[in-house]
């Protein structure tokens, strides 16, 4: 039973059945010949009941019939061996027949305790029927029994560490929370997975019980733990199980899927290439399940705008499917699934639209009403349909998508709300509604999406949502509702680092406010509970019941709801910025811009970009219409960026999307300001806006004309666009680290590992760049620590002051970089069991409460992302670990271009500029050769760093 984020039901988070073997026992009063049965039961112990499940269970008859022989009826010899047959009826589904087996046994069992082999069967027999009552839906006995198991472990002191207990603790975690007790549920586990890693042999099962932490974290909206978990489980499991065993995959899945959730695309793909891959090559082909994290990861490239890949990929993983499936298999129609919006996104509405009414018909005819796919087939209908403005069409399958949802769920559930923000969507391009009907189920709609929102950050529930938010962003700016347009911009350009930041503030706040870690505690059961009735929901809509008590438990949801509210109403106006997310008004950013600072939020949404520019005095909002090729831009630029200043530099492309981005009247705006505060998303991630070329006549770049620092969020009440200087600050610094002597220190711990370090090019001019930073800073008494000196736990002891800088000149590398790397890293030096990759999952738990962070890093050519800025994540743990400001690269910076610009930005601060102006300063400095070398005028050695203001 293996864990997958998709169909997460009671029975997938259990470990699987337990089948063990026998030590000849005491009780016999004669010496018996156990001979056969010995060796059958050795055999039964050495296969594998996934592989051969027939041949398994002719072993247990076969051990079963020979115990009859040699021992009388209610012999607990025989009982033993009946278990193992009762475990086989269990996993062929024969639940009512192992469990009539269980009932009967269990007491012969009982009375053999004191031997300790029967005493093991009698606790798997245990563990066996809580299993069976699990999944009967008698969650009650089957806690009780899992408990009554693993307080049998504890009270045995011969019983010590083994697999067994382990997986009585993993089953007890699952129990605890199917009733809602999550830190229960995941102390357990915790427990299960520190016994199993302790043993001599560490069972492939762990992988599955790290799988089902990240799905407890996962569903209680704890995103980031939950990615943390994945992230640990492979450095953890892979040396103990071997990096290649297929349990890897699953974990390498999981953390794919999880990534795709949350919007993070690109950060996806590397876990689910080396999940079908790792299936793969053990099979020996493609096989059914790599196919469908294929068409995972096509659904991924979607995601991230790769539409013609995606159609490419699809059309090698579909047909391995159709074969093994069949062409109307549930995992045969989700690949066409993916495939109808890669169509969408090439351009090919009618073959989508084709495909989709086929989708439609196939499903009405295989499932039962009131299944959730009868549904999704109309929202991708509508989709298609919309594409290609068959307004008739699109209404009609968006109604009956709310219609068929209306009856199967609550009036507040994520999948209803999405449902009817596609109609209002569609009503308001076919213009077939009143404008101010249609402008007020908007807001009552918002308002609802927000409430789920907040309910819990970073939850599945929240990102379910996301492409509403900018459906009703655009509705609600084509009809002039500015105010409400941007709270929507701001919700659908939302990252995970909001989320993040503020659920890392509420828990350093939780460590020293006793009453408020009550009340979150309280407020987490709550949620738990909510979970474990949405739970109940989630399983109707892929199995219908005719007698499910929707308005039962629709009636229990509220009530939970309103506790939830009843806590919430106790919390002070700081606890609840923490706790909720909420968007800055207009006038909240137009009293935060000074007279010469222009802050542009531009977002892309489904089909088109919505641009909001706001200065002292004006609001402007417009959008860039679909068909503008502003990624296509952004990728032509990308393109010859990352080949270097062996490429020409497009300024062409530059002056293109500086026009689509800023028509005149936006230009006009732009003219009198000195200071540009960015927030953007999609394809504009992965590009600094300061190599846009304003006029193709002209020589010069936006950078030449404006001061240009990246905002990570919409500034709030108190807030300012205007950077303020850094006075007096202490420098600390890292680096310097060597490939060749990392790769050295490594080779202990992973072969492959080590030759990739070696492989690193030298930096020669890390070690002068630190100095150089310390001289120019004119620091006093500053910290630098470079070669074998620069080690994590080096920097975990640092004490870093407010406002000091703190800067890194190393190599950066991304996930997929190296064996078993599942997140961007910084190289430090390796010490002890310390592997030196610096990466955000440790960086966020560290308190570095600097002013500025450089990352002076090389190598990261392969981090571009389209979703996500390059080395994103290492910006996000610098934030998390509360820096304020961090300077990083979007492609591969050249080892002197590094030096250059880092310490003419930290040369400038000192003379009393702020750190977005200081790096604009660098740039005009080396592109002139004002710092005294050589003058570089190409983009790729000039541009690749900008400056992230949290």
């Amino acid at each position: 039973m293996k864990t997958y984020l998709a169909g997460w039901g009671a029975g997938a988070i259990l470990a699987p059945l337990l089948f063990i073997g026998l030590a000849m026992p005491g009780v016999a009063k004669a010496p018996v010949d156990r001979s056969r049965l010995d060796d059958l039961i050795a055999r039964a112990d050495a296969a594998d009941p996934d592989s051969d499940p027939e041949a398994y269970r002719a072993l247990g008859a076969a051990a079963l019939a020979e115990a009859k022989r040699l021992y009388p009826a209610g012999h607990p010899e025989v009982a033993a061996r009946e278990l193992s047959v009762a475990q086989s009826m269990a996993t062929r589904g024969e639940m009512a027949e192992a469990l009539a087996m269980l009932d009967r046994i269990i007491p012969v069992l009982a009375g053999a305790v004191s031997d300790p082999a029967y005493r093991a069967s009698w606790r798997n027999a245990l563990g066996t029927r809580g299993y069976i009552l699990n999944f009967q839906g008698d969650h009650a006995g089957a806690l009780a029994i899992t408990e009554q198991v693993v307080a049998d472990f504890a009270a045995d002191p011969a019983a010590g560490l083994s697999k067994d207990r382990a997986t009585a603790l993993s089953n007890l975690a699952a129990s605890y929370l199917e009733h809602g007790r999550l830190e229960d549920a995941l102390a357990r586990n915790a427990e299960a997975i520190d016994i199993a890693l302790k043993l001599p042999q560490v069972p492939v099962d762990v992988g599955i019980w790290y799988g089902n932490r990240v799905v407890y974290l996962y569903t209680a909206g704890r995103t980031e733990d939950a990615i943390t978990t994945a992230q640990t489980a492979i450095a953890r499991l892979g040396p103990a199980i071997g990096p290649e065993h297929a349990m890897m995959a699953n974990l390498h899945a999981n953390l794919g899927a999880i990534m795709l959730r949350v919007n993070r695309p690109r950060d996806a793909m590397p876990m689910i290439r080396r999940a079908y891959e790792l299936l793969e090559k053990a099979a020996g082909a493609p096989t059914q399940t790599s196919a469908t994290m294929r068409v995972q990861f096509a659904q991924a490239l979607v995601r991230a705008g790769q539409f013609e890949d995606a159609v490419a990929f699809l059309e090698v993983a579909t047909p391995i499917i159709d074969a093994q499936l069949g062409n109307q298999s549930d995992r045969a129609l989700n690949a066409r699934d993916t495939l109808l919006v890669a169509l969408i996104g090439v351009g090919d509405g009618a073959q989508a639209q084709a495909l989709a009414q086929q989708l439609v018909a196939v499903r009405d005819e295989r499932l039962p009403a009131g299944h959730r796919d009868r549904a999704n087939a109309r929202d991708n209908l509508a989709k298609a349909a919309f594409a290609n403005a068959d307004w008739p069409t699109a209404a009609r399958a968006a109604e009956e998508a709310v219609s068929l949802r209306a009856a199967m769920l609550p009036a507040s559930h994520p999948d209803l709300l999405l449902a009817r923000a596609m109609m209002l969507r569609v009503q308001d391009r076919a213009n077939t509604r009143d404008a101010a009907a249609l402008l007020a189920e908007a807001r009552s709609l918002f308002e609802a999406m927000v409430l789920n929102a907040n309910l819990l950050r970073g939850s599945a529930q929240a990102e379910r949502q996301r492409p509403a938010y900018g459906w009703l962003a655009e509705l609600f700016a084509r009809r002039g509702a500015v105010e409400e347009a941007f709270q929507a911009q701001q919700w659908a350009a939302r990252t995970a680092l909001d989320d993040v930041l503020a659920i890392a503030a509420l828990e350093r706040a939780t460590a020293t406010g006793p009453d408020l870690a009550a009340l979150i505690g309280e407020r987490r059961q709550l949620l738990a509970a909510r979970q474990g009735l949405e739970a109940q929901l989630d399983a109707n809509l892929g199995k219908p019941d005719a007698t499910f008590d929707l308005a039962g438990l629709s009636t229990a949801l509220e009530a939970n709801l309103a506790e939830i509210a009843r806590l919430d109403a106790s919390l002070d106006a700081e606890e609840r910025a923490r706790l909720f997310f909420r968007p800055s008004t207009l006038a909240e950013v137009r009293a935060a811009s000074d007279p010469r600072t222009l802050t542009l939020m531009i977002t892309a949404l489904d089909q088109m970009h919505l641009v909001t520019a706001i200065d002292g005095r004006r609001v402007r909002q417009y959008e860039i219409d679909a068909a503008a090729p502003i990624a296509a831009l952004v990728a032509r630029l990308r393109s010859a960026l990352d080949m270097g200043e062996a490429s020409t530099f497009d300024r062409d492309a530059a002056a293109q999307l500086h026009a689509l981005l800023f028509p005149r009247d936006i230009a006009a705006m732009m003219r009198p300001a000195r200071r540009l505060a960015i927030i953007a998303n999609g394809a504009l991630g992965a590009l600094p806006l300061g190599l846009l070329v304003p006029d193709i006549r002209s020589r010069d770049y936006l950078a030449d004309r404006h001061v240009i620092s990246r905002l990570v969020r919409a500034p709030r009440a108190g807030q300012s666009t205007q950077e303020a200087a850094i006075s007096g600050a202490a420098l600390i610094a890292l680096g310097g680290v060597e490939g060749r002597q990392a790769g050295a220190r490594m080779a202990m711990r992973s072969a492959g590992t080590a030759q990739a370090i070696n492989a690193l090019a030298d930096l020669p001019e890390a070690r002068r760049e630190l100095a150089t930073l310390a001289q120019a800073l004119g620091a006093q008494a500053p910290q630098i620590f470079t070669g074998a000196a620069a080690t994590k736990a080096r920097l975990r002891a640092l004490d870093v002051p407010p406002d000091a800088i703190l800067a890194f000149a190393t190599h950066g590398l991304v996930a997929g970089d190296l064996d078993g790397l599942a997140e961007p890293a910084l190289l430090l030096t390796p010490e002890g069991e310390d592997d030196g990759l610096l990466k955000p999952s440790e960086i966020g738990r560290l308190d570095l409460p600097a002013g500025l962070v450089i990352l002076s890093a090389c190598n990261t050519a392969g981090a571009a992302s389209g979703d996500r800025p390059q080395l994103s994540g290492l910006v996000q743990g610098f934030f998390l670990a509360g820096a304020r400001r961090v300077m990083a690269s979007h492609w591969l910076v050249r080892d002197d271009m590094a030096r250059r610009l880092s310490v003419g930005t930290v040369r400038a601060i000192r003379e009393g500029m702020d750190p977005a102006g200081a790096l604009g300063r660098a740039i005009r400095t080396v592109r002139t050769g004002k710092d005294g070398e050589a003058a570089v005028d190409h983009p790729a050695l000039w541009a690749p760093f900008e400056l992230f203001s949290g």
